[in-house]
């Protein structure tokens, strides 16, 4: 009985034979031309090597003591699953048509006779081993073409939901199909737009032509290539520039419709921060909330006393309350801590 050698992921080979010296010989050509070998004396022995291992291919006598070939294949068969779909192939010294009919009927794939020719046996293995590796490939192309069409449905119908989403974030954010044509932008980047970036019959702009050339190339890295490019920076007049990250939603052909997505950062522009937000995120009270919100959107010391209606003192007061639960020591470093926070907008009226 041999033992297989499956190092370098070699194919596997079962040989049903009962005759001693003529399975010696078969699995000595087999592993010669490559293989990893299993061998048994009977369809019950073959069977319990079954139990152990998956072979890629099984070479089989037709008749033999305890089990035969034909009932060896009729159980495999019957048993379903992957076993059921081994190429089995037929080594037998009958040659007659009612055996060829027999075996075929039982499910064989081949059927090759004795006395064994060797180059012959060589080339039907490969050629049915190369068969179902065509047929696997085959299914697993059908398969992930199917998958991407499922994948880029369920895009396609959850998009409205998508939109309301990227609505609520305090980046501008652009939706782009495989042309480069914008779909969406949330109401965030309709306010960043305009001074240096325009988008105009969906296609966004730029005055400058390096800028406008860093952006196209940005934007086509993401679509075409499935990957997400450098950053993009957009100089304006007397103000400092946008920033823009395409973020790749796609690979190479895909299917999908939305490919790639734009989020666009003013630097100028203090984020919309909701109190909401900062009370779940801190544990404030609603007076700190408000407080901590007009001071993470700029306003000042005397704005927001005057729309509070308290005093300096009140508004020190919770300022400390404030240091001491977002562990920060000054205020500008509570205006950069509510900054990163503030990606998400909340709606105040809930």
């Amino acid at each position: 009985m041999s033992t297989p050698d499956l190092s370098d992921n070699k194919r596997l080979i079962l040989v049903v034979e009962d005759e001693q010296r003529l399975r010696a010989n078969v699995v000595e050509e087999l592993i010669e031309a490559g293989y990893a070998v299993l061998d048994a004396e009977d369809g019950l022995e073959a069977l319990e090597r079954l139990n152990t291992a998956t072979p890629d291919l099984i070479l089989c006598d037709i008749t033999m003591p305890r089990m035969g070939g034909y009932e060896l294949l009729r159980a495999l068969r019957k048993r379903g699953g992957h076993v059921a779909n081994i190429p089995f192939v037929f080594l037998t010294a009958l040659s007659d048509r009612v055996a060829v009919i027999e075996g075929r009927g039982a499910g064989a794939d081949d059927y090759l006779t004795k006395p064994v020719d060797f180059d012959l046996m060589l080339i039907t293995i490969k050629s049915r081993l190369d068969q179902v590796e065509r047929i696997r490939q085959a299914s697993n192309a059908e398969a992930e073409t199917r998958r991407s069409q499922e994948l880029a449905q369920a895009f396609e119908g959850n998009l409205e939901d998508l939109a309301a989403a990227l609505s609520r974030l305090s980046a501008g954010v652009l939706l782009f199909d495989g042309s480069g044509q914008c779909l969406f932008r949330n109401p965030q980047a309709e306010a960043i737009i305009g001074n240096g970036l325009s988008l105009a019959n969906g296609r966004l702009h730029v005055a400058n032509a390096a800028a406008a050339s860093a952006l196209r190339r940005a934007l086509a890295t993401a679509i075409d290539e499935g990957t997400n490019p450098d950053i993009v920076t957009v100089a304006r007049d007397g103000e400092h520039p946008l920033i823009i990250q395409f973020i790749s939603l796609g690979r190479g052909k895909a299917t999908t419709r939305v490919r790639a997505a734009g989020f666009i950062i003013d630097p100028n522009a203090p984020p919309p921060l909701s109190e909401k937000l900062v009370t779940l995120l801190f544990g404030l009270t609603p007076t700190e909330a408000r407080v901590a919100a007009a001071i993470g959107r700029g306003h000042s010391l005397e704005c927001i006393t005057e729309d509070m209606g308290i005093t300096n003192t009140t508004f020190a007061f919770h300022l400390r309350n404030i240091f001491r639960k977002t562990q920060v020591a000054r205020q500008q470093e509570l205006v950069a801590l509510l900054a990163r926070s503030a990606l998400l907008v909340q709606d105040e009226r809930h």
